[in-house]
C-alpha cells in the first residue's frame, strides 16, 4: 500500500510539472528578453544565463548517454529514428537531443507503468484483468510521448504559419525606417511574441556570435516545416547575396502569404456545405421523417386493428 501511494504521488508531481511547465519557460523567455534589453553588452551565451537544466541536468544525461552508447552497438536504424526524433523535437521547439528526451521520457513515465503493475498486484481479481491493466499502462506508455510530440509540433507549426505575415510587415517597416537587418530582428522580439519570435531571436544571436548570415539563414530556414519561413530565409540569402532591397521582397511575400491565407479559408469554407452533409443525413433527416411519417405509421396501425 505504501508502494501505491508513493507511485501515485510521483504521478501527480510528475503531471503537475508538465502542466505548468508551460508557464515557466514564459516567465524564462520574459526574463532573457529584459535581460537583452537591460544589459546589451553582456555576453547572451554566457556560463550564468545558461538555465539549471542546461548547467547542471544537462551534462549529466550526456555522461551517463555516452556511458550507456559505448556498451552497446549503434545500428542504422536506430541512426535514421534518433536523426527523424531530433528534427521533430527542432520543429516543437524542445532544446533536447534525441538522447536526452529519451531519458528524460523514460524517467517521467516511469510512474505510469509502477502504478499499473502495482495495482494489477493490489488488487485481487481474475488474472486476465490484471494482465489487461498491465497492457493499458504499457500502452499509455508508448502512446502518450508520441501525441504529446506530435501535437506539440502541429501546434507550432501553425503558429509561425499564421504569424508570419504581421512578422514580415514589422520587419518591413523597421527597415524602412531606418534599421538594419539584425537590428530589425531584435526590435521585433521586443515588440512580439511567438514560436516564430523565438527563431528570429535566435537567428540574431547567431549573427552576434559571429556565424555567417547565410548559414544562420540556412539555419532558421530549417527550423519550420512551413514552406514559406524556408522561401523567406532562401529570399533573404538571394537579396545579400545579389544587394536587392529586402524591404520590397518582404512586401511582395507578405502579400503572396496574406493571398495564399485568404485562399484556404474560402477552400474551407467551400468544403463546408459537403462536411455538413454527413451529420445531417446521419441526425437530422431521421427525426424529419419520423415527426413527418410518424403519425400517418400510428394511424395506419390503429386502423388495421381496428
Amino acid at each position: 500500500m505504501v508502494i501505491l501511494v508513493l507511485s501515485v504521488s510521483t504521478l501527480a508531481f510528475c503531471v503537475f510539472s508538465i502542466m505548468f511547465s508551460a508557464v515557466g519557460r514564459r516567465i524564462d523567455i520574459k526574463a532573457q528578453r529584459l535581460n537583452l534589453v537591460v544589459h546589451k553588452k553582456k555576453e547572451v551565451f554566457s556560463e550564468l544565463d545558461l538555465s539549471i537544466y542546461k548547467r547542471f541536468i544537462a551534462p549529466k544525461i550526456n555522461k551517463m548517454t555516452d556511458f550507456l552508447s559505448k556498451r552497446k552497438k549503434v545500428n542504422k536504424n536506430k541512426r535514421v529514428k534518433s536523426t527523424v526524433l531530433e528534427r521533430d523535437l527542432r520543429y516543437a521547439g524542445i532544446r533536447m537531443t534525441a538522447d536526452e528526451y529519451s531519458f528524460v521520457k523514460n524517467v517521467v513515465l516511469a510512474p505510469i507503468l509502477l502504478v499499473s503493475f502495482f495495482t494489477a498486484l493490489a488488487l485481487k481479481t481474475d488474472p486476465a484483468i490484471k494482465m489487461l491493466i498491465l497492457i493499458c499502462g504499457v500502452v499509455v506508455w508508448v502512446l502518450i510521448p508520441r501525441y504529446f510530440l506530435a501535437a506539440k509540433v502541429k501546434s507550432r507549426q501553425n503558429n509561425i504559419k499564421y504569424q508570419l505575415p504581421e512578422v514580415l510587415d514589422l520587419l518591413c517597416v523597421s527597415i524602412e525606417a531606418g534599421l538594419g537587418f539584425d537590428s530589425a530582428l531584435l526590435k521585433i522580439s521586443e515588440k512580439m511574441e511567438g514560436p516564430l519570435i523565438d527563431e528570429m531571436l535566435l537567428l540574431y544571436r547567431e549573427i552576434q556570435m559571429g556565424k555567417a548570415r547565410r548559414d544562420a539563414l540556412k539555419a532558421f530556414g530549417e527550423c519550420s516545416m512551413v514552406p514559406e519561413v524556408r522561401n523567406f530565409a532562401s529570399a533573404v540569402i538571394q537579396a545579400d547575396k545579389l544587394g536587392i532591397p529586402i524591404k520590397n521582397m518582404l512586401k511582395i511575400q507578405a502579400e503572396q502569404l496574406r493571398t495564399t491565407r485568404r485562399q484556404a479559408a474560402q477552400e474551407k469554407g467551400m468544403k463546408s456545405p459537403i462536411k455538413m452533409m454527413l451529420p445531417m443525413v446521419a441526425f437530422i433527416f431521421p427525426v424529419i421523417f419520423i415527426i413527418l411519417i410518424g403519425p400517418i405509421i400510428i394511424q395506419l396501425i390503429t386502423q388495421f386493428k381496428s
